[in-house]
């Protein structure tokens, strides 16, 4: 799943004694994209737009400690060249936060936060009936055993990061592909208001894919109920839905629980 990167990019700069004689101001511009973020391989790469000399980067945890701190010494890096800085981090933790400080020997250095967080919650699916997003008596334990996991999360981390719910709902191939979308959207929102009836405060958001992200390949109409899912994804509350693959060939639009 693609960790959506969230940025807080500010200029700082030292005092000169002698302002008549400073030089021309240079900023220094910090590039990255998610597809140079490693998280299993604990490797970021960045670029600069001009020289620099050092690059601090701090890695915090979902409990708000720091993971690793790691400098490296960049000077002499060319501009606009992949530049990777990796660290370490103990065992089964999970990274929350980095923060990259970029500096040069005159002063000038640039501070960029990356939030490359996200969680898709291990649950059991509800089982609607056919053409119906009327969540039944029966499924509703199976949303308390979830909503239990999505809680758990949200304590140990919310005082660190807001987060947001996201809600993907998909159907198996039975049936037309715009009803299906429908259809999808329904039972996400179905579900996204039972959490909210028992209580979850922090931000929900759905979108229904239908048919066009199956989990297991089927021919068209065919009966799948392995198809017929939702996924629950926890993911920072200013950030794109935490969402990769396959699921950004589809066009969908994600709406808010009011």
């Amino acid at each position: 799943m693609r960790w959506p990167l969230l940025a807080l990019l500010f200029v700082v700069t030292t005092a000169d004694a002698q302002p008549a004689k400073k030089p021309a101001f240079v900023p220094i511009k910090v590039t990255y994209d998610a597809e140079h973020l490693d998280l299993d391989k604990r490797t970021l790469q960045f670029k600069v737009g001009r020289p620099a000399d050092t690059a601090d980067l701090t890695v915090i945890g979902e409990d708000g400690k720091d993971l690793s701190k790691v400098s490296l010494p960049i000077t002499g890096k060319p501009a606009d060249t992949w530049i990777p800085i990796t660290w370490t981090q103990p065992a089964n933790t999970r990274v929350m936060i980095l923060k990259l400080r970029v500096a040069s020997e005159d002063g000038v250095a640039q501070n960029v936060e990356l939030i490359p967080w996200s969680v898709a919650v291990d649950h059991e699916d509800v089982n609607f009936a056919s053409d119906s997003a009327k969540l039944e008596a029966g499924e509703t334990a199976k949303l308390d055993a979830s909503l239990g996991k999505i809680a758990e999360i949200v304590k140990r981390s919310d005082r660190f990061l807001k987060m947001r719910l996201y809600i993907a709902g998909h159907t198996d191939t039975v049936g037309p592909n715009a009803k299906n979308r429908k259809l999808s959207i329904d039972r996400a929102v179905a579900i996204g208001k039972y959490f909210r009836s028992k209580g979850l405060a922090i931000p929900v958001t759905t979108a229904g894919f239908g048919e066009e992200v199956l989990k297991v390949k089927t021919a068209d109409n065919t009966d799948e109920r392995a198809n017929r899912r939702a996924d629950y994804v926890l993911g920072p509350a200013a950030g794109t839905p935490p969402f990769k693959g396959p699921y950004l060939k589809v066009r969908v639009g994600w709406t808010p629980l009011p």
